[in-house]
């Protein structure tokens, strides 16, 4: 009798021990499942307006005081665009400073990085002024008739004509519009963008 009493407790404890490695193996195969529904990484959320999907923006031609330039000759690079019609108001101009202090922000990676400010109708002494202090911001005018044709990709699905006043605007390496901001964005919140966008992207 002792014999299969010692038997009969080795047998229980060995049906035990098993089904703790059966549920210790379904709790590793469905750890990843459970995890990847109920955690939500911040590094998904963005500060900025996201264009869904991303835009292929059109080629431009553009003048600049050295002749003219490209637009696809920024490929591989990241462009922070400003854009202004007939006047730079003083929200444009701190989007050009805005944008040429989140270039400086990247440190060792802000040579990824091209500021540009487009415009249209304003005059020379202007467009000069500006290029001169916010250097090195990148100046490029355009005439009217392209300028209006092109900013078109640029506008927000379902925006009132508001929002779109005085935004800047992030261009991918690969020609694509991604984000825009508005000009009372916190610069320090764009720099967490911007920031994360360099570190996953895989040209530029």
């Amino acid at each position: 009798m002792t014999d299969q009493n010692q038997l009969s407790a080795s047998s229980k404890k060995s049906q035990f021990w098993n089904r703790v490695q059966i549920i210790l193996v379904f709790v590793v195969f469905a750890a990843p499942v459970v995890g990847a529904f109920l955690y939500k990484p911040s590094s998904f959320n963005n500060y900025g307006d996201l264009y869904r999907p991303a835009r292929p923006i059109a080629n431009l031609q553009m003048q600049s005081k050295d002749g003219l330039v490209e637009l696809d000759s920024f490929r591989r690079q990241w462009v922070l665009l400003v854009k202004a019609n007939g006047q730079c108001s003083q929200a444009c101009e701190a989007n050009i400073l805005k944008i040429r202090q989140l270039r400086f922000m990247q440190n060792n990676n802000m040579t990824r990085i091209r500021t540009v400010f487009l415009h249209t109708g304003l005059s020379e002494s202007v467009a000069s002024d500006l290029d001169a202090k916010y250097s090195p911001i990148e100046t490029y005018k355009i005439d009217k008739e392209s300028f209006q044709s092109w900013t078109q990709i640029l506008k927000l699905d379902d925006a009132p004509i508001e929002a779109e006043v005085d935004r800047f605007y992030v261009i991918d390496p690969a020609g694509n519009l991604m984000m825009s901001y508005p000009a009372t964005a916190e610069p320090s919140a764009i720099q967490k963008d911007i920031k994360r966008l360099l570190k996953t992207s895989q040209i530029g």
